[in-house]
């Protein structure tokens, strides 16, 4: 039954975090929210290390994730701030929204280069394949008849 389940217990373990990364960047500081997210990450790491459920593409999908959820969190804090007056008004700070940026370009990069390595790789597998079968199914083996006899064709 807890083979079922490991799976789950990761997938909430992440979600948890997150929602508590969430909590602690409403009510605590962008640092400590920080550093809980590499605990979480950290902690998922090994809890699916220890139950068997580590693939590379779900890690770097957890690395990637977080990465996308840290450069909003700093587009919001540095990026962005409000003005006293007039009311409503909004100051960009180019500054925060670069970083916010660069950060959110190199967390989706490696994701990006892995969905569109996998197909490619398929391809060249099953054309490989393809190109041997044929080969495979030009020629056949000649009898002791056939060669006697000079009817053949060599490859």
């Amino acid at each position: 039954m807890f083979d079922k389940h490991k799976h789950n217990i990761i997938l909430l373990e992440i979600i948890l975090g997150y929602i508590v990364y969430i909590f602690l960047i409403t009510q605590s500081t962008f640092s400590l929210a920080i550093i809980w997210m590499m605990f979480v990450v950290y902690v998922w790491l090994l809890s699916s290390l220890y139950l068997k459920e580590y693939t590379f593409n779900y890690f770097l999908y957890i690395i990637s994730i977080s990465g996308i959820i840290l450069s909003i969190s700093f587009f919001f804090i540095q990026g962005i701030e409000e003005l006293p007056f007039p009311k409503g008004a909004l100051m960009f700070h180019s500054e925060g929204i670069a970083k916010a940026v660069f950060i959110f370009f190199i967390c989706t990069i490696p994701t990006l280069l892995v969905k569109n390595n996998k197909p490619r790789a398929v391809i060249k597998k099953d054309a490989i394949i393809n190109k041997i079968n044929i080969k495979k199914e030009k020629w056949e083996e000649a009898t002791a008849d056939d060669l006697e006899s000079g009817n053949y064709e060599p490859l």
